[in-house]
């Protein structure tokens, strides 16, 4: 529908379409392994080794590199954006959940009740690297049994 109706006041009811605008032009060796840009974050593939291989500091790495292909911004943009607290980079919860389930995927079932969780794990990227490593280890002890 390119038409915009009209009020009785003659103001246009809709706003109009924003003017597309780029996606930011980065070069492949600055998005993250498995990050494709032209398919987006839904083409995230993660290793279930590499996951449960990762150190805390190493999870902080692949949260960061999660939301550099969600954002569609540099690594650099990442770090600089706000920080938290816990001096790593503040994320929104809904970001938070994203990225818990992603890795998830990779384990073919939720790492965590969320409504179990504290809401301060889900405020940053040291909190969700955090709960991702701890839930980890108790996903391998279930899938062993």
């Amino acid at each position: 529908m390119t038409e915009n109706m009209h009020s009785a006041s003659g103001a246009p009811l809709f706003f109009p379409a924003p003017a597309p605008t780029a996606a930011p032009q980065l070069s492949a060796s600055g998005w993250a392994a498995g990050c494709d840009p032209s398919q987006g974050p839904s083409a995230i593939r993660l290793d279930r080794g590499a996951l449960q291989a990762m150190t805390e500091p190493e999870m902080q790495q692949q949260v960061m590199e999660m939301l550099m292909c969600l954002r569609r911004q540099s690594m650099q943009d990442v770090v600089n954006g706000p920080a938290h607290a816990d001096g790593t980079p503040e994320i929104d919860s809904m970001t938070a959940v994203w990225v818990v389930s992603t890795v998830g995927r990779a384990f073919d079932r939720p790492l965590v009740r969320l409504s179990n969780v504290r809401r301060e794990s889900l405020r940053s990227v040291g909190g969700v690297a955090a709960l991702i490593r701890q839930a980890i280890p108790a996903q391998l002890v279930i899938g062993a049994a």
